[in-house]
């Protein structure tokens, strides 16, 4: 069980994406397509939209990306 405490008007387990991480992405995104977004970061289009807005994703998955955009810097 996740006792991760929530940032106030977010949900336990959940943050955003680091505004760097993001930045490297919309720079190096190659479509805006399931596929491509699936290939190249291994995310959902409805995934990607959460990211790019800054809303809060799973803790693990702002981790796994944030480590996966380390290689493009």
């Amino acid at each position: 069980m996740d006792m991760t405490i929530a940032p106030a008007g977010g949900r336990a387990g959940m943050r955003a994406v680091d505004a760097q991480a993001v930045s490297v992405m919309k720079r190096e995104i190659a479509g805006q397509t399931d596929e491509v977004l699936m290939a190249q970061f291994g995310i959902s289009y409805n995934t990607w939209r959460k990211v790019r807005a800054g809303q809060p994703v799973r803790n693990s998955l702002a981790e796994r990306l944030e480590n996966r955009l380390a290689a493009y810097c």
